[in-house]
């Protein structure tokens, strides 16, 4: 299991502020369904910026509740999250010039107070260059050391003002390093782990003992020997094979430049751009997000720190719905009492203050061990605090979306969450966080483009096919840096492969359809609510469709159906029952089609897992499949012949194989098989575990898999049996008694048993000397087998 982060960001070297802000209503009050214009001044008047925004319900879920823990993590209270009492709100950013004012980007913003004089924190872009807005109390929370001071004028109050700051002011190559070794404080955070002086910029996953197998290296350049089995470690995959004399890993980094992984199982380079797999309607991710003490008590009170997550979710939440048609909705949000405990409480050991015995890998394994706890839906749980590791401020469990459970492996805990560590960016480092929990991997660097094995094997995301260095430009990059506002197009294709062939579960993922929200129905917001047929969006968001009405969000006179909403509508009429609404994915997926009395694409159904689709191919997660296809999937790009096959059939983290990577060589892929992949016999993988294998059953899956070496040794030990038996047969015949011939004159009577029993064969012995008759006498004689037997004589006749 892949395990990603994020890094402090650089210093800035320039900050503005917002001045003369006005809401453009008559009585400059707003609500929190309200939709207006806000105008405001940056650079000391010398650029008027201008907002255009509507509320964003979908932030909020109809059953938002917020539990208030106290420090032993026993539940104090639970009310809801009202979103009537939020001023969340989305649009779109305007620039004026000479003519006019011009689009220029969006806008994710939270009102803390309107009227004349308002107050509000978010983010917006100006021609691609991210802005972030801070009230001046949060940026002296966030700044780093090297950040400039907030300038107060006279007779005004710091509390008063809202700074401004862009991705394109923030410094670019910094590192520092204090006298005698010492940073200078502050520089990386309140965290711990830096060592020697110097930003620890080391993925802490690289360190933790269920990414790095023993005997693979993924996150090493470099080869490892694998001693043979011995007596103790003997077993079916080292009888016959000779073992591999060594492995290799094709992670491309040396132990310090992480992010490699990719949970698509396809090859990046080939799928850069595409959005196959994301939904083409709304979707609705719910999330979880849970304070421990140190976060809670950044703020003067709890409101303050659940208005700031709402705030952040919202600026997160735009890169979600723009690039892949999905909203962050905030479902349970849990805070815990601002005084830390002496000992970790048994409730939520998460929740502890900053030590450098507790690092940020150590509170994610015990979040995620505490969410899978939770019994809820929600597709993941982030814990927010402010206690970073060296320059890691972000962390999460790759691929793991709609995992709610915990899987504990060697010392990791793994399960549907992430860990942030408050920073000035602290949005973007949700929506990255966020992004590896969907599949994304990091977007290469000059670093990992040093071994061109990295990206050939899907383990970091290029800037196009035919360049590797992604040069910081978009989320995906390990630590945030000027003008990045996006997804780069190769995370496009990660994630949406990811979710096309289910290596990522989007299950809990809920439609756009019939949504309970907490404030009174808005038409025109673009959720169809209870009462409503429709919903385009308003009149700008409708444009031509001739289904729905803006105004009123009722069908348009005979449609029964919105094309733009619903899989199953074909002109606003319920498509035919032959319509394809969910096309096949192979054998292993077939298509789904409409009712006909229906708008509703019917549920995706797949074959079960095992089941046969081909020649030595069976299903896994919906995919006609092998573990040696698997490996020729994501190896394609390194292999010419594409020769490769899986190391072996016990594990579940993809190790491949080929002649091409030289003799005896395994390559250790940092991604797992597809969930439902055979294993160790008569197992399956389940997130990149081996489950139900028993020893029979490996057994007959190395029998079945090696059928000549068994045909061959059987065939070689048949011989040595027969060989035995005609040798056995042989000898017997040779030892055979002979009749033997009586002494001439000596008389036997025909009828003596004697003569009809076989006997044993005697050395030859001279005849007996004469003896009248009647007389006799006895001698005797040695077997052949050198026992003693008495010899009769018979008696002579005259």
């Amino acid at each position: 299991m892949k395990l990603c982060h994020s890094q402090h960001r650089n210093p800035v070297t320039y900050i503005t502020y917002i001045d003369n802000a006005e809401i453009q209503t008559p009585s400059q009050r707003i609500q929190s369904h309200s939709s207006f214009a806000l105008t405001f001044q940056l650079h000391a008047g010398e650029q008027d910026v201008k907002f255009t925004l509507t509320p964003n319900h979908d932030i909020l879920s109809s059953d938002a509740q917020v539990e208030y823990h106290n420090a032993d993590g026993t539940v104090r209270h639970t009310e809801p999250i009202l979103a009537r009492d939020y001023k969340v709100y989305k649009g779109d950013s305007w620039l004026r010039d000479a003519d006019g004012w011009y689009h220029s980007g969006w806008a994710r913003i939270m009102v803390r107070r309107d009227g004349e004089s308002p107050l509000f924190e978010g983010a917006f872009t100006l021609g691609h260059d991210a802005h972030h807005i801070q009230l001046a109390e949060s940026y002296l929370q966030t700044r780093h050391a090297l950040d400039p001071e907030v300038e107060v004028g006279e007779g005004r109050d710091v509390a008063e003002r809202m700074v401004v700051f862009r991705d394109s002011d923030v410094q670019s190559g910094f590192q520092f390093q204090g006298l005698a070794g010492r940073d200078v404080e502050g520089i990386v955070g309140r965290g711990y782990g830096v060592g020697d002086g110097e930003l620890d910029v080391m993925c802490p996953s690289d360190r933790l003992g269920f990414n790095v197998q023993p005997g693979n290296p993924i996150n090493k350049m470099i080869l490892d020997p694998i001693p043979k089995a011995g007596w103790g470690g003997f077993g079916l995959e080292s009888m016959f094979r000779g073992g591999l004399t060594k492995r290799q890993s094709v992670d491309g980094g040396d132990g310090y430049y992480g992010g490699s992984g990719n949970s698509a199982g396809v090859n990046l380079r080939t799928t850069i751009g595409s959005t196959d797999g994301c939904p083409t309607t709304r979707q609705v991710a719910l999330i979880g997000v849970a304070t421990d003490c140190t976060y809670t008590a950044e703020f003067s009170t709890t409101e303050l720190a659940r208005a700031n997550i709402i705030s952040q979710i919202n600026s997160a939440s735009d890169l979600f719905e723009r690039t892949f048609n999905i909203t962050l909705g905030l479902s349970t949000l849990v805070i815990t009492d601002a005084n830390c405990p002496g000992t970790a409480p048994s409730t939520a050991e998460w929740n502890v203050p900053c030590s450098s015995n507790v690092t940020i890998e150590d509170r994610l394994n015990l979040f995620s061990a505490w969410r899978g706890t939770r019994s809820d839906s929600n597709a993941l749980w982030t814990l927010l605090t402010t206690c970073e590791t060296g320059a890691s401020v972000g962390l999460a469990w790759l691929g793991q979306l709609c995992v709610m459970d915990a899987q504990t492996q060697d010392t990791s805990t793994v399960s549907g969450a992430n860990v942030i560590a408050r920073t000035s960016t602290e949005w973007k480092v949700i929506a990255h966080e966020i992004g590896h929990t969907m599949g994304a991997v990091h977007d290469c660097t000059s670093t990992t483009c040093a071994a061109s094995s990295t990206v050939s094997a899907s383990q970091c995301c290029p800037l196009s096919a035919t360049t590797c260095d992604a040069d910081g430009r978009y989320l995906m990059n390990p630590s945030t840096s000027d003008q990045i506002e996006q997804f780069s197009p190769c995370s496009v294709g990660n994630i949406c492969s990811a979710f096309k062939r289910r290596s990522v579960n989007t299950t809990c993922l809920t439609s756009n359809k019939d949504v309970q929200i907490i404030t009174e129905n808005e038409c025109g917001n673009g959720i169809v609510e209870a009462g409503e047929d429709c919903d385009c969006g308003g009149t700008d968001g409708c444009g031509n469709n001739s289904c729905c009405n803006p105004t009123t969000c009722k069908f348009v006179d005979t449609a029964v159906c919105d094309d733009a909403n619903e899989d199953c509508c074909r002109g606003c009429q319920f498509a035919s029952a032959s319509t394809v609404c969910r096309a096949s994915n192979g054998p292993c997926d077939p298509a789904e089609t409409c009712s006909g009395n229906s708008s509703t694409c019917p549920t995706d159904v797949i074959a079960n897992d095992g089941t046969d689709c081909g020649t030595n191919l069976r299903c896994a997660s919906g995919q006609c499949t092998s573990r040696d296809q698997q490996c020729q999937t994501i190896m394609g790009q390194y292999s010419n012949a594409n020769d490769t096959s899986s190391c072996d059939n016990t594990n579940c983290q993809l190790t491949c194989s080929s002649p091409e990577f030289g003799a005896n060589t395994c390559f250790g892929m940092q991604q797992n098989f597809l969930d439902g992949t055979p294993c160790a016999g008569d197992g399956t993988c389940k997130n990149g575990v081996c489950t139900g294998a028993s020893a029979l059953g490996e057994v007959r899956s190395w029998i079945n898999r090696n059928r000549n070496v068994v045909i061959g040794v059987g065939s070689a030990i048949g011989a040595v049996i027969l060989f035995s038996l005609l040798s056995c047969c042989w000898s017997r015949c040779r030892r055979r008694p002979q009749k033997k011939i009586p002494a001439q004159g000596g008389f036997v009577p025909a009828h003596d048993p004697r003569w009809r029993q076989p006997q044993p064969q005697l050395y030859p012995m001279p005849p007996p000397p004469y003896q009248p008759y009647g007389q006799s006498t006895t001698r005797q004689g040695i077997r052949s087998d050198h026992s003693f037997q008495t010899i009769r004589p018979v008696t002579q006749l005259p």
